[in-house]
């Protein structure tokens, strides 16, 4: 009994000692490998794109600048917008940059950054198109949407409450994949207003605007934009909050948008 205790007292000292060294945090770990990974969906301009076949946008730069902020190199990983989330949270990449919406849902995975931007919800259609300008006009519809994106949830939300009862929900990689069979495989497209209006600049014979309801409300209220990592990691998050308000209060963030806006109406992303 005595050699048990003994043995129990002497696996407490050990990880008492542990703790008191502490393990690396996260951002510990980040400068230690010298590299930031970070996971995006390299679909979605001007926030995410390519570019002379390198991701870039927005939210790359941003992450370079927490990257130059640390000392270390930024590295990203194009993977499915819907498991960017679970990647940070499971410690595959450090961030998730995405041009993602802070939510409630997302929140009880991750840790967001302050909001470095805000979107609305618009609707894609082609230009001849005069029957699709409300939310109730799209019953009976097949709407493409990103996949795990919060249009993606508005429209599944939308049928499953019957406000578009008979609706088709087919989901793509990105916006600009969807937009590309309106009017073959989908009627009509749902995605954010930047990266709307960027895809009707490329493509002739559409058209963009704010999706409303018949009583000319908003579809869904202003969104923000944040930076995820994972929860409890306090550290890189004070970083990347202190980056993002340095870009905000200069104006660079707003001189990105136009700058990668004109990138990929050049590149047609």
């Amino acid at each position: 009994m005595k050699k048990v205790l003994s043995l129990v007292l002497a696996v407490l000292m050990l990880a008492t000692l542990l703790v008191g060294c502490g393990a690396k945090s996260g951002l510990d770990a980040i400068k230690s490998s010298g590299k930031l990974t970070v996971y995006t969906e390299a679909g979605f301009a001007p926030y995410e794109f390519y570019y002379n076949n390198e991701i870039v946008g927005v939210d790359m730069e941003i992450m370079k600048a927490v990257a130059a902020k640390l000392g270390v190199e930024m590295t990203v990983t194009d993977v499915a917008f819907d498991t960017i989330v679970s990647g940070v949270q499971a410690g595959k990449a450090n961030c998730g940059a995405a041009g993602m919406t802070i939510n409630d849902e997302r929140k009880e995975s991750v840790d967001f950054s302050i909001p470095y931007s805000s979107t609305e919800q618009y609707l894609i259609v082609p230009a001849a198109d005069e029957t699709m300008k409300t939310v109730e006009d799209l019953k009976g519809k097949n709407i493409g949407v990103q996949e795990g994106t919060t249009s993606d949830f508005l429209i599944s939300d939308l049928i499953a409450d019957k406000t578009l009862d008979g609706t088709g929900l087919t989901v793509y990689k990105s916006p600009a994949a969807a937009a590309a069979v309106i009017g073959t495989k989908v009627d009509a497209v749902v995605t954010d207003k930047l990266t709307a209006e960027i895809i009707v600049s490329n493509n002739t014979g559409l058209k963009t605007f704010a999706l409303v309801k018949a009583d000319g409300t908003v579809a869904q209220e202003v969104e923000e934009y944040g930076i995820c990592v994972a929860k409890g990691n306090e550290d890189l998050l004070a970083v990347i909050n202190e980056v993002i308000e340095g870009l905000l209060k200069d104006g660079t963030i707003e001189k990105w948008v136009t700058e990668f806006s004109a990138k990929a109406t050049e590149v047609g992303a």
